[in-house]
Protein backbone atom coordinates (compact mmCIF):
# COMPACT_ATOMS: atom_id res chain seq x y z
CA UNK A 1 0.00 0.00 0.00
CA UNK A 2 1.30 3.43 -0.90
CA UNK A 3 1.25 6.21 1.64
CA UNK A 4 -1.23 8.91 0.78
CA UNK A 5 0.44 12.27 1.11
CA UNK A 6 -2.56 14.55 0.56
CA UNK A 7 -6.30 14.39 -0.17
CA UNK A 8 -8.76 17.03 -1.31
CA UNK A 9 -12.51 16.43 -1.27
CA UNK A 10 -14.68 17.92 -4.02
CA UNK A 11 -18.31 17.38 -5.09
CA UNK A 12 -16.97 15.25 -7.98
CA UNK A 13 -14.74 13.00 -5.88
CA UNK A 14 -11.73 12.92 -3.59
CA UNK A 15 -8.40 13.74 -5.18
CA UNK A 16 -5.33 12.05 -3.70
CA UNK A 17 -1.57 12.32 -4.13
CA UNK A 18 0.80 9.40 -3.47
CA UNK A 19 4.58 9.08 -3.92
CA UNK A 20 6.04 7.41 -7.00
CA UNK A 21 9.59 6.33 -7.86
CA UNK A 22 12.21 8.90 -8.85
CA UNK A 23 10.72 11.59 -6.62
CA UNK A 24 7.50 11.91 -8.63
CA UNK A 25 3.92 11.74 -7.32
CA UNK A 26 0.74 10.16 -8.68
CA UNK A 27 -2.49 12.17 -8.75
CA UNK A 28 -5.78 10.34 -8.69
CA UNK A 29 -9.44 10.81 -7.89
CA UNK A 30 -11.48 8.20 -6.03
CA UNK A 31 -10.38 4.87 -7.58
CA UNK A 32 -8.95 6.39 -10.76
CA UNK A 33 -5.26 7.05 -11.30
CA UNK A 34 -4.66 10.19 -13.30
CA UNK A 35 -1.23 11.64 -14.12
CA UNK A 36 2.17 11.73 -12.46
CA UNK A 37 3.84 15.01 -11.56
CA UNK A 38 7.23 16.21 -10.43
CA UNK A 39 5.87 17.32 -7.04
CA UNK A 40 2.75 17.36 -4.88
CA UNK A 41 2.58 21.13 -5.35
CA UNK A 42 2.48 20.71 -9.13
CA UNK A 43 -0.25 18.08 -8.85
CA UNK A 44 -2.33 20.39 -6.62
CA UNK A 45 -1.88 23.18 -9.15
CA UNK A 46 -3.22 20.89 -11.91
CA UNK A 47 -6.35 20.30 -9.82
CA UNK A 48 -6.77 24.06 -9.26
CA UNK A 49 -6.34 24.71 -12.99
CA UNK A 50 -8.77 21.93 -13.96
CA UNK A 51 -6.00 20.25 -15.98
CA UNK A 52 -5.90 16.78 -14.45
CA UNK A 53 -7.00 14.52 -17.28
CA UNK A 54 -10.23 13.73 -15.41
CA UNK A 55 -12.88 15.12 -17.77
CA UNK A 56 -15.73 15.63 -15.26
CA UNK A 57 -13.42 17.82 -13.17
CA UNK A 58 -11.54 19.50 -16.00
CA UNK A 59 -14.72 20.56 -17.80
CA UNK A 60 -16.34 21.84 -14.59
CA UNK A 61 -16.29 25.58 -14.15
CA UNK A 62 -18.13 26.32 -10.92
CA UNK A 63 -15.83 24.49 -8.50
CA UNK A 64 -12.73 26.21 -7.18
CA UNK A 65 -9.78 24.34 -5.70
CA UNK A 66 -6.75 25.83 -3.95
CA UNK A 67 -3.64 26.36 -6.08
CA UNK A 68 -1.36 25.12 -3.32
CA UNK A 69 -1.39 22.36 -0.72
CA UNK A 70 -2.42 24.52 2.24
CA UNK A 71 -6.07 23.39 2.11
CA UNK A 72 -5.35 19.77 1.19
CA UNK A 73 -5.57 17.25 4.03
CA UNK A 74 -2.71 15.11 5.24
CA UNK A 75 -4.37 11.83 6.21
CA UNK A 76 -3.80 10.50 9.71
CA UNK A 77 -1.92 7.22 9.15
CA UNK A 78 -3.96 5.46 11.84
CA UNK A 79 -7.36 6.69 10.65
CA UNK A 80 -9.04 5.98 7.36
CA UNK A 81 -6.22 3.75 6.08
CA UNK A 82 -8.61 1.11 4.83
CA UNK A 83 -10.78 3.58 2.91
CA UNK A 84 -7.80 5.22 1.23
CA UNK A 85 -6.23 1.86 0.37
CA UNK A 86 -9.44 0.82 -1.40
CA UNK A 87 -9.46 4.09 -3.32
CA UNK A 88 -6.00 3.62 -4.82
CA UNK A 89 -5.69 -0.15 -5.27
Amino acid sequence: MKTVLFTYETPLGTFWIVPEPAGRVQLGVDRRKLRTYSSAKTAARAVAEHATGYEPWDSGSGIVAPAGLANWKRPDPQRGRRKVRKMIE
